[in-house]
């Protein structure tokens, strides 16, 4: 997986920029100012498809490289087109606070019984080691039945993770089945019908 990001000047308007396969980006951290470049939008694309908590080698022009690694990315709610993406400049040395996906496993109990899973919660704060952070979080919800719920406090614990979201927030539960409400009784209806028919013809 190529995890080099090479940055040029920013020029143009964003939008010009983009139609040349370029996005624009922000770098921020380590003890540096904010500063705002373009990136080549498919290899972005390709990162994060692939991992996108990746430790990036990011080539500043005329003036080395420093690691980095994806903190926000924006994209056209409908083409999901790429739109903006900021980048934190990181210490291999210096605790992290980002963000990591979840990403279930197992087919719950509940749900095979006719249970809904509802997922309340998509990604967990954490601080960590750069060298410590992963693609994502795998939490096996097949044990779950209706009526269960599974908060950040029954997760187990991941070395050299220290969670920061708070201990009682939901992430994912199995509700009850829906109630589907049941069509109306044609044979209570056929009165009212029959009552609607003797007023036309009387009149």
């Amino acid at each position: 997986m190529n995890t080099t990001v090479r940055l040029t000047e920013r020029s143009g308007s964003n939008s010009s920029q983009r139609s040349k396969g370029f996005v624009p980006v922000v770098v921020y951290g380590a003890g540096s100012d904010t500063q705002s470049f373009s990136a080549d939008a498919k290899t972005l694309n390709d990162i994060l498809g692939k991992n996108p908590r990746a430790i990036l080698k990011v080539e500043f022009p005329g003036s080395g490289s420093k690691n980095a690694v994806i903190q926000e990315v924006q994209r056209q709610p409908l083409s999901r087109t790429l739109l903006h993406v900021d980048l934190q400049q990181i210490d291999m040395k210096a605790d992290l606070d980002t963000k990591v996906a979840f990403h279930f496993t197992g087919d719950p109990i509940g749900v095979k019984s006719g249970g809904v899973q509802q997922v309340e919660l998509y990604e967990l704060d954490i601080r960590t080691l750069p060298d410590k952070l992963e693609a994502n979080l795998e939490v096996d919800i097949s044990g779950l039945d209706i009526g269960d719920q599974l908060l950040v406090s029954d997760l187990p614990k991941h070395e050299g993770w220290e969670i920061l979201t708070p201990e009682d927030t939901l992430i994912v539960r199995i509700s009850p089945p829906l109630v589907m409400e049941e069509p109306a009784d044609e044979a209570a209806a056929a009165p009212a019908e029959e009552a609607a028919e003797a007023e036309k013809s009387e009149e």
